[in-house]
């Protein structure tokens, strides 16, 4: 067997194996809810995300997880992780929050899950 259908299939069992790594979650740093936003149906900004959390990180600094609407395209938060987040904001220093994302439209970050730790 020559080196040139060798190559060519192992580029291409590459090109099929290589995107299920470089879209995986990835784990945002562990904060504090800052707040919960939720856009409705009715609302102008909702094509844009249907909601966000925002983190006070470990580090100081804030940072927005948002989810739906063009930013976010089939990156949904349910009702009942809804409310979890706004549980977790109600009892914030008590409770941390490890987010997980994809990268979105814009460059934002989408949620995607998320770990909550009593302090």
């Amino acid at each position: 067997m020559s080196h040139r259908p060798r190559l060519s299939l192992i580029a291409a069992l590459s090109a099929l194996l290589l995107p299920a790594v470089a879209f995986a979650d990835s784990n945002g740093v562990a904060g504090n809810v800052e707040a919960v936003t939720l856009y409705e149906s009715s609302s102008d900004n909702h094509a844009m995300f249907n909601g966000s959390v925002t983190l006070k990180e470990k580090t100081g600094q804030k940072r927005d997880y948002k989810w739906g609407g063009s930013l976010c395209p089939g990156r949904d938060v349910s009702a009942s992780g809804i409310n979890l987040l706004f549980e977790a904001m109600r009892a914030r220093k008590q409770v941390e929050v490890t987010p997980t994302y994809k990268a979105g439209n814009g460059g934002e970050r989408c949620l995607t899950g998320f770990k909550l730790e009593n302090r």
